[in-house]
């Protein structure tokens, strides 16, 4: 795709036109978005579906002088569809309501950090006759297994490049590339008839680092993990949590939790807890978005500025400056945007997201942690949340095992695990040097102490 339109000069000249349209601006922003995408879908184990496509398009965002806000977009970059645009976003504006608590758009940056390994040539010049031997790689894995009766997968790639301009004189502009694969694998026990699922996915910047063998090897390795699954008595034991576990039931809610939109409208658990201990020594979580070819870097977010590595909790006390902010959340404190603004396209607006959400790795290996437990439970997936604003979870463990005498025995059926995140945050005991990275999310193992676990055996 070839950067064809001036976009300077139509941001320039967008700007001008809405400033001159309606003198009650207070300031603008003009966004232009482009894209290049792949995606090819495999179902039963064979390609159901392959596309390939393409997007370009614009928005504005135009605020008054009350902070009432006209929001449009199009796709078609031509003078009077823009104006067009321009206009719609200004009639919004003033049949909107004033918000008092806008302040102003972000200003002119001098300097924005480097990141590294955000672009890839080869995966920006990927067609869809390469992208299928991903999705062969990933068939053949499930047609060579005697226990695979069914793969449902899929590899998606994508080139974004994004300007922002505004009339506080922002003007930036990057591009990225990203690859994913997917893999849910369906088992089956001749003997027993028994069936049970395995799931596994990665993503990538560089289309090096990819590897759909691997993927589905390992979505094939925990749903064989998975069969003939045995019911359990409850117990209050030890609960260890793999790198999606951790995701689960630590990194994702967290990273909802100090949203500082979620935060402001007092549906954070986390409300009243800024510059208090939260939880144990070994809970250190940081939210980087410097991290050289990671999934969630980027030198500036989707308002322009400037990104950093933000510590959110440091030997489990909740930073006075942990929460995340975009320019409208931060200015209603009264601080400076964290570099956390975030669009899916230049047809929504920003809001607030985590870049590479971090719980930083401890001092165990992770064979240590699982021999040190007597009995206990090790957690991979669970399909339900805890609730962001109670801290509170119960869930049903869809995949995970019994720990007896150090070693991962049978896996579980109908258990459920019931536990509040501050208690969990609290009886962390035992951290990993290992961990995985699965998108914008770095999981260690973590073993937590005195769980509640329900189980369904009379």
């Amino acid at each position: 795709m070839q950067d064809k339109p001036d976009f300077y000069s139509l941001a320039s000249n967008a700007l001008k036109f809405a400033e001159t349209k309606n003198s009650n601006l207070k300031c603008a922003e003009v966004y232009f978005g482009k894209s290049k995408f792949i995606t090819i879908e495999i179902e039963e184990n064979s390609v159901k579906n392959n596309e390939m496509g393409s997007s370009l398009g614009v928005s504005i965002r135009a605020i008054d002088k009350r902070g009432s806000l006209g929001f449009a977009f199009t796709n078609n970059l031509e003078r009077k569809s823009m104006e067009k645009m321009i206009s719609n976003a200004l009639g919004m504006m003033n049949a909107g309501t004033g918000d008092p608590d806008f302040k102003d758009l972000p200003e002119h940056y001098e300097k924005y950090p480097s990141v590294k390994g955000l672009f890839d040539k080869e995966l920006k010049a990927l067609q869809i006759e390469d992208s299928i031997s991903y999705a062969k790689d990933l068939i053949n894995v499930c047609k060579e297994d005697e226990f695979a009766i069914s793969q449902s997968a899929d590899f998606s790639s994508s080139y974004t490049k994004a300007y922002v301009f505004n009339s506080n004189g922002i003007e930036i502009n990057g591009k990225v590339t990203s690859c994913s694969i997917t893999s849910n694998i369906i088992v089956k026990d001749k003997v027993s008839n028994e069936t049970s699922f395995g799931f596994d996915w990665q993503s990538a910047r560089n289309l090096k680092e990819i590897n759909a063998i691997d993927i589905a090897r390992s979505a094939l390795t925990k749903a064989k993990r998975n069969l003939n699954r045995i019911k359990i008595n409850n117990m209050k034991v030890p609960l260890i949590l793999t790198p999606n576990g951790t995701i689960s039931l630590i990194l994702s809610p967290l990273a909802s939790a100090i949203n500082a939109e979620t935060f402001q409208y007092k549906r954070s658990f986390l409300i009243g807890k800024r510059n208090e201990t939260i939880g144990s020594e070994l809970l250190n979580i940081e939210d980087n978005a410097l991290m050289d070819g990671a999934l969630g870097s980027s030198p500036f977010d989707a308002e322009g500025v400037p990104c950093k590595n933000k510590s959110v909790i440091q030997s489990g006390k909740f930073l006075q400056d942990g929460l995340l902010h975009n320019s409208y959340t931060a200015s209603k404190e009264g601080i400076e945007s964290t570099g956390n603004a975030v669009r899916s396209s230049y047809s929504s607006v920003p809001s607030i997201g985590a870049t590479n959400f971090i719980m930083k790795p401890g001092d165990f290996f992770y064979n240590e942690m699982i021999r040190d437990v007597k009995k206990g439970i090790i957690l991979e997936y669970t399909g339900d949340s805890p609730n962001i604003t109670t801290a509170d979870f119960s869930g049903l463990i869809l995949q995970g095992n019994l720990i007896e005498n150090g070693e991962i025995k049978k896996p579980l059926n109908e258990t459920m695990v019931g536990i509040n995140l501050f208690e969990l945050f609290n009886n962390l005991d035992a951290v990993s040097k290992e961990f995985k990275i699965y998108g914008r999310y770095q999981a260690p193992y973590v073993r937590i102490k005195d769980v509640q676990i329900i189980g369904a055996a009379h």
